[in-house]
């Protein structure tokens, strides 16, 4: 029998070798264009150039860029779980939010990249979460370049993994609701905020509103319900309000103008109280000021520290009262009592720590922690009368006022230091290891 062979000529042996390769390549190609298509649909979000409001018109959120190229007012209605707001001009321009729910895992919910001023009014409940740090985005649900105003009726849940409102230019809220839930500061200003009326519900891992030049609240219900530091500015001034804070170290902080702590140094921080109702409890300090404190008025409460390392008022220059009512309880190893007051201040540092509700001259208080100082200024309070600390109904201190400032701190910083008993008062006895009283 003949063997035969068949021998393949090189060219078609080549293109066998070809065909296998455009075969593979084209495996490569359509596993390339699938991943890449769900990439861009994460990463690169396909963009909507949204037209300004005709005559009672608005525009459905769509996923992607909801993008805003012109001034003007823009409504918007409808969800997204993958899109985003994004205003880019120079012109002024008002969003009108009606009962939207906006979800951006790689950015911000509303970004402002223009000079223009962004308005933003809230009609009915509105929701915008940020769940992702990004380069160009790292920490904001709401980015604004410029001026930033929220009001209207309605309400917003804003939910980030950074900071929720944030502008390089003056914030301004007023009339709405929000509820803001932040790993980092939930309201910050590179310059200035103001808040006029609204309400504003806070949990925060940083500062519940932060303000790098001047922080002004006339007005509306703030409750920080956990926060590093509950109101943070280099000028800070309250004139009314209902002001509710709770705070791991710092509860208000007028820090100086370059944001340093310059620890028994007099800064350029201003703490100025005139009205409203104020609630402080803090694990550092209550009312922190790199410069000065003035108080002229309002209802002030401090639920102040429990280590000597903090005090109830920490002040690097002048404590000046002229008005309003302030208990501030605390430590005693830094307590501090005004500088200069034209109403009666009585700081009582007491022989051991006692927790329970207390009254003095009409005034009374419930803090929630142990307290081993208090300090009291009111009107109401008179030179030449006599007074009883109460602590849960037994007497601890008795004092007479002589002058307006009536006790000095024993703390390291300011204050003065006490020598025996300056008070005029009877001071009770020491109790043994110093125990807290209940």
């Amino acid at each position: 029998m003949e063997n035969t062979k068949t021998n393949y000529p090189k060219s078609s042996n080549n293109s066998r070798g070809k065909i296998i390769a455009i075969i593979i390549g084209a495996v490569i190609l359509v596993g390339g264009l699938t991943a890449g298509g769900i990439y861009l649909a994460t990463h690169q979000q396909p963009t909507t150039i949204i037209s300004a409001d005709a005559s009672g018109s608005s525009t459905k959120l769509s996923d992607g860029e909801n993008k805003i190229k012109a001034g003007g007012t823009y409504t918007f209605t409808g969800s997204t779980s993958n899109g985003k707001i994004e205003i880019d001009t120079t012109e002024d321009v008002k969003i009108i939010l009606d009962n939207v729910s906006i979800a951006n895992p790689s950015g911000a919910a509303i970004k402002s990249k223009g000079a223009g001023k962004l308005t933003i009014e809230l009609i009915g409940e509105n929701a915008l979460t940020t769940t992702d740090k990004t380069a160009d985005d790292p920490s904001s649900a709401i980015s604004g370049d410029a001026d930033l105003e929220i009001t209207g009726t309605g309400s917003a849940t804003i939910k980030a993994n950074g900071k929720g409102i944030k502008a390089d230019g003056t914030i301004t809220l007023g009339s709405a609701t929000l509820n803001i839930n932040t790993t980092d500061d939930a309201v910050h200003s590179n310059s200035n905020i103001t808040i006029s009326s609204g309400s504003y519900t806070i949990n925060t891992g940083d500062d519940g509103i932060h303000a790098d030049k001047n922080l002004i609240i006339k007005s509306g219900k703030i409750t920080i319900e956990k926060s590093h530091e509950g109101l943070e500015s280099n000028i800070l001034e309250i004139s009314g309000g209902e002001i509710s804070i709770v705070a791991d170290d710092d509860g208000v902080n007028a820090q100086n103008s370059d944001g340093s702590t310059r620890i028994g140094i007099s800064g350029d921080g201003a703490l100025n109280i005139s009205g409203g109702k104020l609630y402080v409890n803090s694990g550092g300090d209550g009312l922190d000021s790199n410069g000065s404190i003035e108080i002229s008025g309002g209802e002030i409460f401090v639920d102040g520290p429990t280590n000597n390392g903090n005090g109830a008022i920490d002040c690097d220059s002048d404590i000046n009262i002229t008005g309003g009512t302030l208990v501030a309880v605390g430590s005693s190893g830094m307590a501090q009592n005004a500088t200069s007051a034209t109403q009666p201040s009585v700081l009582m540092n007491l022989s051991s720590s006692y927790k329970g509700e207390l009254s003095f001259g009409g005034i009374t208080f419930a803090p929630a922690k142990s307290y081993q100082s208090v300090l009291i200024s009111s009107s109401s309070l008179k030179i030449g009368e006599s007074y009883s600390l109460v602590i849960d109904g037994a007497t601890v201190q008795s004092v007479t006022i002589s002058q307006n400032i009536t006790g000095q701190g024993t703390g390291m910083m300011g204050g003065g230091m006490t020598g025996g008993n300056p008070m005029g008062g009877q001071q009770p006895s020491a109790q043994p290891g110093g125990q807290t009283r209940r």
